[in-house]
C-alpha cells in the first residue's frame, strides 16, 4: 500500500509534465557567453584585481539583452559604482587603449551616444564582493562587431564617458 501511493504520485506528475512544460517560459541558450579572470588594464592596483567575471548575451524580439556578473571584488568596495561597456577591441594586459571605442549601433564614429546606441553595464559592488548589471538594447551586435567588456573607474555619464579603463573581459560577439 505504501509503495502504490508514491507510484500514483509519480504517475500524476508524469501526466502533468507535458502541461507544465507548455506553460513554463522557455530560456534560450545565450548567443555569447564567456567567463574567466578579468584582464588588468593598468599597472596600479584597482578594485578589479583578482576578480572574475562572466558576460552573456541573448538576442530578443526587441534587440539584445547583455548580463555582466562579477565576483571576487573587495568587500571594502561595497557601495561603489563603476561603468562597464561593450568595446570593439580586444583585451590586452596593461593596455586599455587597445580595447578600442565602445560598440555603437550607429557606427564609428558614432552619430549618437546613449544607452540605446551602446551597451552600458554600470554596476554597484555588493557587500559580498559581487556585482550584477543588465542592459536591454534595441539592436543586435553583428558577429565580429565587438570583442570585450571594459570596466571603467567611474559610472557612465550622459555623454558615455566613464573614466579610466581598469579591467577587461574578453567576449567575442
Amino acid at each position: 500500500m505504501h509503495v502504490r501511493r508514491p507510484l500514483r504520485a509519480l504517475a500524476a506528475l508524469a501526466l502533468a509534465a507535458p502541461t507544465l512544460a507548455l506553460t513554463a517560459p522557455a530560456v534560450a541558450d545565450p548567443l555569447v557567453h564567456h567567463h574567466g579572470p578579468l584582464t588588468d588594464l593598468q599597472p596600479a592596483a584597482s578594485v578589479t584585481d583578482g576578480a572574475r567575471g562572466s558576460v552573456s548575451a541573448w538576442e530578443t524580439s526587441d534587440g539584445t539583452t547583455v548580463v555582466l556578473r562579477l565576483r571576487g571584488l573587495p568587500r571594502s568596495a561595497a557601495g561603489q559604482e563603476y561603468g562597464a561597456h561593450v568595446h570593439v577591441g580586444h583585451c590586452v594586459p596593461g593596455n586599455g587603449a587597445l580595447a578600442g571605442p565602445h560598440y555603437n549601433s550607429t557606427g564609428q564614429p558614432p552619430t549618437a551616444v546613449s544607452d540605446q546606441t551602446e551597451v552600458w553595464l554600470d554596476f554597484t559592488v555588493g557587500r559580498g564582493g559581487t556585482a550584477y548589471a543588465r542592459a536591454d538594447v534595441p539592436f543586435t551586435i553583428p558577429s565580429g562587431g565587438a570583442h570585450s567588456v571594459v570596466v571603467h573607474a567611474l559610472p557612465t555619464s550622459p555623454d558615455g564617458s566613464a573614466g579610466g579603463r581598469i579591467a577587461c573581459l574578453p567576449v567575442h560577439f
